[in-house]
């Protein structure tokens, strides 16, 4: 009998020590997911208001370029310093994919950082896969259109939307409306956190400044803020930067960073040539 009671005792024991083992299993389980909804939780309520200064930024996991090609669209205006600093590094990135004409110019002399050396590019014979297609919505000196028209400060910005989307139009970009309303929304609506105002509201007259837009297979990127300093090219001629780009690091920093995004837009690994 007391061997009965005994091994009674032993499963019972035993039944105890699973129920426990079992639940504090369980218990870890728990405390693990809770854990990871609380760390989810976290991370989507610290996403910051707005997209970084300098720095590409995937905006949509949407394709707006023909099938196995790459986009790159540029909005600038001819008289822009940050477009002017920003065309050495485009330059130097797109060279590999095609045959990019331009003519040397210096930005606007009255708008500050002033005469800024830089390129107007007036075409571009892709290789195969990247295309590149560049808008100047203003004229030099930042009050009519690129073609001549008087515009008021005031409707800089409402005009230049309206120029932008008829000269995507005109060029032939692919999904021209959506390329051009993604810019607007970006240099618009959308703050820059280093400024806490939106790329084209931080600038004095309020004004379409400067964008790229690259899109691909992999999805589409965007940048509305300088990517060279400007600063940098103050008192150089086009000449010599065109000469010297290797003394500019800055400049091949964001000519590689270009080209890091062409080939993430392509889907990863080189984006052939």
């Amino acid at each position: 009998m007391n061997k009965l009671i005994l091994i009674g005792a032993i499963l019972i024991i035993l039944a105890i020590i699973i129920a426990v083992m079992e639940f504090s299993h369980l218990s870890g389980q728990n405390v693990k997911q809770s854990e990871a909804q609380q760390s989810l939780v976290s991370s989507t309520s610290q996403l910051p208001n707005g997209i970084p200064a300098g720095k590409f930024v995937k905006i949509s996991n949407a394709d707006y370029a023909p099938p196995g090609k790459v986009i790159v669209v540029e909005q600038s205006w001819y008289g822009c310093p940050v477009g002017a600093a920003a065309s050495w590094a485009i330059y130097n990135a797109l060279k590999y994919y095609g045959t990019l004409n331009f003519t040397f110019h210096t930005s606007d002399p009255y708008h500050s950082p002033p005469s800024i050396p830089g390129l107007i590019f007036t075409g571009f014979k892709s290789n195969g896969v990247v295309e590149f297609y560049v808008a100047y919505v203003y004229n030099e000196y930042l009050n009519a259109s690129y073609n001549g028209t008087p515009i008021p400060q005031s409707q800089l910005i409402p005009v230049g939307e309206e120029i932008l989307k008829e000269e995507l139009e005109s060029m032939g970009v692919p999904n021209a409306t959506a390329v051009a309303n993604l810019i607007i929304e970006y240099e618009v609506n959308v703050s820059i956190i280093n400024y806490s105002k939106p790329a084209a509201l931080y600038v004095k007259p309020p004004h379409l400044n400067f964008a790229i837009l690259i899109s691909g297979p992999n999805g589409t990127y965007i940048v509305t803020t300088p990517i060279v300093n400007p600063t940098i090219l103050e008192g150089y001629t086009p000449q010599y930067v065109f000469q010297n780009l290797s003394n500019f690091p800055q400049i091949i920093q964001a000519s590689t960073m270009i080209e890091n995004v062409i080939s993430e837009a392509y889907g990863g690994g080189s984006c052939p040539t």
